[in-house]
């Protein structure tokens, strides 16, 4: 009896043993998990998985300012960046703008990489494995710059370039230092990430905003000149009258390459690479790439920028930014489910600022009642995304024998005026001040005109075009909306 008891405790022993056994996941103890058992098809699916990272901008903004190292000062050319307030009004959590990871990366995922002990699903953890070890991943730094459409290659920003100008980092593309393959931004963009069962996608995840810790919190953004009156390929010293190169002919010839259908059209782009690995000029022109002999496309976003004019009459050029269109690089395809709206501010001088001169123009500040208007302060918010308290003022706008009438103000025009240095070329020539004008239905001067084009009525000459003032300058900002995250 005793014999037949000890028997079946063996019997019941082993097959609580073989059950446990049968019920643990078959080969994959490590991070590196697939859908076969062979750890060499594990390995092989890590390090051949796509590229990852999508990121979007909520703002672009453009000055028509011209001046020398305006954009050292604070007074940027061109501008994209995450700016907006992060999450959307309804409460419901959702980033506008940021960083991402790509849905077919975590597909390939789902469909490659098996979960691990003790985890059924796929885990944070072995997403960042696969981020780190991967090749199209390992060493992925975002990159800005204005591109050639036809190419991708960087647009160098010299008002005379020649064939042998060479591309300088910091001024012809920017690469954001923040590794994307390490924490914070690791931690950031997979904590959120979730897969079911079989390796069903569950969430993506929100988009990230803030690439640094969170004692250090910096916006995506970028900016660029392209707004020199004189650079080493144009001497401010060329006209001895009025020593001011060329500078309003150059931002007008930049304009017009955004505007243009052609092979020389210009595009404001997001792409990935790394330059930190050798020379930044390589790294930039030869961004990451899904096919790589396609120099047309590469990962990342292109926005097509529309340039238009206020006015018809002679003088005022396109320099209002009116149209943004967003498109995938990888394909070139435009955004689906996005569009961009814009607005433009004028720009006036330092001097004019709280002007209480009834015979000039003023840039009247903002009361506290002002900003109980929604339309005011709506305006004033979006503004801000690229126009920062500390370097902008932002007031009313009053022309010169305006009737100053207090219960009006909320139809004001609003206006911008920068803290450090005037967005105009000098309007004192020969000990006349010429001023600026501001009024779209008259004739305004430009000192280029003669190359960009322009013809006066009445066959002015140079003295009377002067005493026409000098053309005002604009403040753009887009603003992105869109029902895709």
């Amino acid at each position: 009896m005793i014999l037949v008891k000890s028997f079946a405790l063996i019997i019941f022993v082993s097959l609580v043993i073989m059950s446990f056994q049968n019920c643990s996941p078959s080969a994959n103890t490590g991070l590196l998990g697939s859908k076969t058992s062979n750890p060499t098809t594990a390995q092989v699916a890590t390090t051949a998985a796509p590229f990852a990272y999508d990121l979007v901008a909520d703002t672009i903004s453009y000055n028509s300012c011209v001046g020398q190292d305006l954009n050292g000062m604070g007074i940027h050319g061109l501008k994209i960046g995450v700016n907006e307030g992060f999450v959307d009004s309804l409460g419901t959590g959702v980033v506008k703008a940021g960083l991402k990871l790509r849905t077919d990366f975590l597909s390939y995922l789902g469909k490659n990489i098996s979960p691990v002990y003790p985890s059924s699903v796929i885990t944070p953890a072995q997403i960042q494995f696969v981020l780190k070890n991967s090749d199209a991943n390992k060493d992925a730094f975002i990159q800005y710059a204005v591109r050639k459409r036809a190419d991708l290659t960087t647009a160098i920003d010299l008002i005379q370039p020649s064939s042998g100008s060479v591309f300088v980092y910091g001024r012809d593309g920017l690469v954001d230092n923040a590794t994307l393959n390490t924490d914070p931004v690791l931690a950031q963009l997979t904590k959120n990430v979730l897969f079911g069962d079989k390796g069903l996608l569950l969430s993506e995840g929100p988009r990230i905003y803030n690439l640094y810790d969170v004692t250090d919190p910096r916006p995506i953004e970028a900016s660029f000149n392209y707004s020199n009156y004189t650079d080493e390929t144009y001497s401010a010293t060329t006209s001895v009258a009025e020593p001011f190169g060329f500078g309003e002919a150059y931002s007008d010839r930049v304009r017009q390459r955004f505007n243009s259908s052609g092979t020389d059209k210009y595009v404001l782009a997001i792409t990935f690479g790394n330059p930190f690995g050798g020379d930044p000029a390589n790294g930039l022109n030869d961004p990451k790439r899904k096919e790589i002999n396609d120099k047309t496309k590469a990962y990342g976003r292109s926005y097509a920028l529309r340039f238009e004019s206020l006015s018809s009459v002679a003088g005022w050029k396109n320099n209002l930014l009116k149209q943004v269109t967003e498109s995938n690089l990888v394909d070139n395809t435009p955004a689906t489910g996005t569009s961009w709206s814009c607005e433009n501010f004028v720009i006036m001088k330092l001097n004019q600022w709280n002007n209480t001169k009834p015979n000039e123009p003023a840039c009247v500040p903002l009361n506290a009642t002002d900003l109980q208007s929604s339309t005011i302060s709506g305006a004033v918010k979006r503004i801000r995304r690229h126009y920062a308290q500390d370097k902008w003022d932002i007031g009313l706008f009053y022309s010169k024998n305006s009737l100053y009438v207090p219960a009006t103000r909320v139809t004001q025009p609003l206006c911008l005026v920068p803290k450090a240095a005037d967005c105009y070329l000098p309007t004192t020539i020969s000990n006349t001040d010429i001023g600026i004008n501001y009024d779209p239905n008259t004739e305004c001067y430009l000192y280029a005109s003669s190359v960009m084009g322009v013809t006066y009525s009445g066959n002015l000459n140079l003295e009377d075009q002067r005493k026409l003032g000098r053309c005002a300058q604009y403040a753009s900002v887009c603003i992105r909306s869109s029902t895709n995250y």
